[in-house]
């Protein structure tokens, strides 16, 4: 069996309300920061398993996310975040444009905000399938090892090119809480009918 799984990078979204001022004082409403985008904080994640009866089953697998550094990139500011994800190892080059996400490349991966409109159509496998990537679950309590939070998620609609593929559309997608970060990612082997997450179990956040 063919494994093909597409990860969808992390997004990081501001969200940050606006301010009211009087002629007698300031009041602030709080910033949701749903990345945390700073040089040492980082995220540690248990592996489950899913079954095609939608069966969690934790295995004795951890990977991680963490912040490196940050760099000047064309006059912009990004971090270079590792990621390791079934034991491959690789960076990731990002930074927050006004609540997007964006890539080295310029790519728009993810928004704080925007729940309307189709972020990227992702054309690396067209040969199999194409991916759109859209907003959904704005303010969603997801509950991981590490407690519940309000949430954004990031999905990815998995779309066969193949009039004879027998596999439906199907989605991958990466949760993010509130003040925390990424919380989970879910995403599956395109062959087969088993799917996986990543569910946080430890984190720091500076």
């Amino acid at each position: 069996m063919k494994k093909l799984f597409v990860l969808v990078l992390a997004l990081l979204s501001i969200l940050t309300l606006s301010c009211k001022k009087t002629s007698s004082d300031t009041v602030s409403a709080p910033a949701f920061d749903y990345y945390q985008l700073k040089v040492g904080n980082y995220w540690v994640f248990q592996y489950y398993k899913i079954d095609s009866n939608g069966v969690a089953t934790a295995q004795n697998q951890w990977d991680s996310v963490y912040i490196e550094k940050d760099t000047s990139i064309r006059g912009n500011n990004y971090y270079k975040e590792w990621h390791s994800f079934l034991g491959m190892n690789f960076p990731a080059l990002i930074r927050d444009s006004s609540g997007y996400l964006i890539t080295s490349s310029g790519r728009r991966l993810c928004s704080n905000d925007n729940f309307k409109d189709t972020l990227y159509v992702d054309t690396n496998n067209l040969w199999l399938f194409i991916g759109y990537v859209k907003m959904t679950g704005k303010d969603s309590l997801v509950t991981v090892p590490t407690g519940t939070y309000a949430s954004i998620t990031c999905r990815m609609q998995v779309v066969p090119t193949q009039s004879n593929d027998p596999n439906p559309i199907r989605y991958i997608y990466d949760v993010y809480g509130k003040n925390i970060g990424r919380i989970k990612s879910h995403n599956f082997y395109y062959n087969g009918n088993d799917h996986f997450e990543y569910r946080l179990v430890r984190y720091r956040v500076l």
